[in-house]
C-alpha cells in the first residue's frame, strides 16, 4: 500500500505532459455553430454533388442538416496525426465511442498512446472545480505504460493547459460533426470578405477511411494563415452518409499540421448504462 502511495503522484506526472512546449495558437470552437431548423429538404445525391462543385458553404450545411437530423452517436476507428510544438507527432489509432446527447466520448488507444491509453469524457457528469475554482466536468483517463498497471483511472480537467498540449483539440472538441462546424465556420468567414477559394476535385476512394467513395475538396490562397498557420485544408466527406471523414491540413511550404481519418463507422448504437463509465477504461 506504501509503494502505491508513492507512485500515486508519480502516475499524475506521467500522466501531464507538462515538459511539452505550449501549442503555437490556442484552439476555439465557432461560438455559433450551423443549427438546423428542419425546414429544409435534403437535396438528392445528384443535388448534393452539384453544391459541393458550385455551394461548398452549401454542400456543408446540407452535411450538417442531415447529420443533426439522423446521427445520434456512433462507434468508428479514429486516426490522427498532428503537429504540436513544431514537432509532427506520430500516427495515433484510436477506437472511439461517441454519443450526441449529452456529449460523451470514449478513447481507447490501439497505437500512438502516449500520457494516456484511454479517456472518457460526459458533459454534466464528473464536476469538479477547475484551477479558477469553476465547477465543470472532468474527463477520466487510465495512464499508459507502467503507471496504468497501479492506477485505474486519474481524474482531469479536460481544458487546462496540460491537456491542450496533448492535442490539437481537447476531448469535448471532438466528433465528425464538430470538425465540420468548424471547417464551415472558416469557410464562411473567408466567403464573407471575399476570400474563399475552394475547389471540387470529384470523387475519390479514401484509403484511410476503409476505401469509401467520398467527395474532395480543397481550400487554397487563404489571405493570411488561419491558427496554427493553416494555408491548405483538404476535406473528404463520405458520398453515401454525407460524413466528413477526412481532413487534411497543411501550413506553409506544404507541411502537415494535422491529420485526421474516420474508419469503420457504425452509426447510432445501443448505449448500455456503463457505456460512458470510468470501468470502461480498462475493459
Amino acid at each position: 500500500m506504501r509503494r502505491l502511495l508513492l507512485l500515486l503522484p508519480l502516475c499524475a506526472l506521467v500522466f501531464s505532459p507538462s515538459s511539452e512546449k505550449e501549442p503555437e495558437k490556442p484552439r476555439t470552437l465557432d461560438l455559433n455553430p450551423f443549427v438546423d431548423d428542419r425546414k429544409v429538404a435534403l437535396p438528392d445525391a445528384e443535388g448534393l454533388e452539384k453544391l459541393a462543385a458550385k455551394d461548398p458553404i452549401a454542400f456543408l450545411e446540407n452535411c450538417l442538416r442531415r447529420y443533426q437530423r439522423e446521427v445520434k452517436g456512433y462507434t468508428c476507428t479514429f486516426q490522427k496525426q498532428e503537429r504540436l510544438a513544431n514537432k509532427l507527432l506520430p500516427s495515433e489509432i484510436i477506437a472511439v465511442t461517441f454519443r450526441q446527447e449529452p456529449n460523451s466520448v470514449l478513447f481507447r488507444w490501439k497505437q500512438g498512446a502516449r500520457l494516456a491509453d484511454a479517456a472518457v469524457y460526459v458533459e454534466g457528469e464528473n464536476k469538479q472545480k477547475d484551477k479558477d475554482g469553476n465547477l465543470k466536468s472532468f474527463m477520466q483517463a487510465h495512464p499508459a505504460g507502467i503507471a496504468g498497471r497501479l492506477v485505474k483511472s486519474v481524474d482531469r480537467d479536460p481544458d487546462d493547459d496540460d491537456a491542450k498540449k496533448s492535442g490539437r483539440y481537447t476531448l469535448p472538441e471532438f466528433g465528425i460533426e464538430k470538425g465540420t462546424q468548424r471547417t464551415l465556420a472558416s469557410w464562411k468567414e473567408a466567403h464573407n470578405k471575399g476570400e474563399l477559394h475552394v475547389e471540387f476535385l470529384g470523387e475519390t476512394k479514401l484509403k484511410e477511411a476503409g476505401d469509401r467513395t467520398c467527395y474532395k475538396l480543397r481550400r487554397t490562397k487563404y489571405a493570411k494563415p488561419e491558427e496554427d498557420g493553416v494555408t491548405e485544408l483538404t476535406i473528404y466527406v463520405d458520398k453515401e452518409t454525407w460524413l466528413q471523414v477526412g481532413s487534411v491540413i497543411k501550413g506553409d511550404n506544404d507541411s502537415y499540421i494535422a491529420q485526421y481519418y474516420f474508419r469503420d463507422i457504425k452509426l447510432n448504437p445501443e448505449f448500455t448504462d456503463d457505456t460512458f463509465k470510468k470501468e470502461a477504461l480498462t475493459k
